[in-house]
């Protein structure tokens, strides 16, 4: 798992747009090519490909020469991976900054999730879920229940940390053991429709 101790690095890895072309330059790729993936043009991605590139997390890998135009192919480094965890210095010191742009990714889908509401139609016209269950688990059992919940939405599910690597708290054998009410809540949204809805 990435450990991320820089701020910069942080806000890009919380920024859809940023992780979208990270998500598809596993390959190389250029960068009118994302934008075909992203239903976007590419001037509008130039940008966030260049910070991604500087940030170390995006790699100019190959340059083809095609007619006049010069084709730049560009493909994620291993340190822009899926699993990060931020550095507890840097939570320490900019936590205010990371729990903004946590709301940032937040905030679309909540957004979504109330103009369908407001309609008031048992089904969604868009691509919008918010689940929420309260169950009485041990430590040991929330534990197993992340590790299963980021296998189950994760790429590569083989390629998911165990339980040991990831940011969860160290619990004592008795909070293991010990039974308590949890919280999830799980929104989920589909990004596009948020950009379409601020339209």
């Amino acid at each position: 798992m990435k450990k991320i101790d820089d701020i910069e690095i942080a806000k890009m890895m919380l920024d859809v747009r940023k992780r979208g072309i990270l998500d598809i330059a596993k390959e190389p790729v250029t960068v009118g090519q994302i934008a075909d993936e992203l239903n976007e043009k590419p001037s509008r991605l130039y940008y966030h490909v260049k910070k991604l590139e500087e940030a170390g997390l995006l790699e100019l890998v190959e340059t083809r020469q095609q007619g006049n135009l010069i084709e730049k192919y560009y493909k994620r480094t291993h340190a822009a991976g899926h699993s990060f965890e931020f550095d507890e210095a840097l939570l320490k010191e900019h936590h205010g900054t990371v729990m903004e742009e946590i709301m940032n990714l937040l905030q679309p889908g909540l957004k979504l999730l109330q103009s369908e509401l407001k309609k008031g139609k048992p089904d969604f016209d868009k691509q919008v879920n918010l689940m929420i269950s309260l169950p009485t688990l041990t430590g040991r059992e929330w534990e197993t229940s992340h590790e299963r919940m980021m296998r189950s939405i994760h790429e590569q599910p083989n390629q998911v940390e165990s339980i040991e690597e990831s940011s969860l708290p160290n619990l004592t054998e008795e909070q293991l053991n010990q039974k308590s009410k949890y919280a999830y809540i799980m929104l989920s949204y589909r990004v596009d429709d948020t950009d379409a809805d601020e339209d």
